[in-house]
């Protein structure tokens, strides 16, 4: 929370009305954690369905967020969507182009397909 201290070293007095600026940091600062959290999923996901290191997977997401022109958390967080069920009419559509980038064997296409999900 912002705010003044009543005295130097003293406690913190709430502000009431934020700064705009501190609202804005904080918002990317929990986007980043949320792209994070799903690049790191992404990862785990391709080195379990491609049986490679992490290296390798976080290597295979760069290539086909460049080859597919998306960025990497956005490529994450459909993959991601995809595992677990949860994907949108926009996600099915961003995965048809990224399946092209994916290594051969290719990644499930989604639970409207009734195919297994599962690495």
């Amino acid at each position: 929370m912002s705010g003044t201290p009543l005295s130097p070293g003293g406690p913190w007095e709430p502000v009431d009305t934020p700064d705009p600026a501190l609202r804005e940091e904080i918002a990317q600062l929990q986007e980043a954690v949320q792209s994070q959290r799903a690049i790191g999923m992404a990862i785990g996901l391709l080195s379990a369905r491609y049986d490679c290191s992490t290296e390798q997977a976080w290597r295979s997401l760069l290539r086909i967020s460049q080859d597919s022109n998306t960025k990497v958390r956005t490529v994450a967080r459909v993959l991601v969507a995809v595992h677990d069920g949860s994907t949108d009419g926009d996600d099915q559509a961003l995965l048809e182009t990224l399946v092209t980038h994916l290594p051969a064997s290719g990644w499930p296409p989604g639970p409207d397909a009734g195919d297994d999900l599962a690495p």
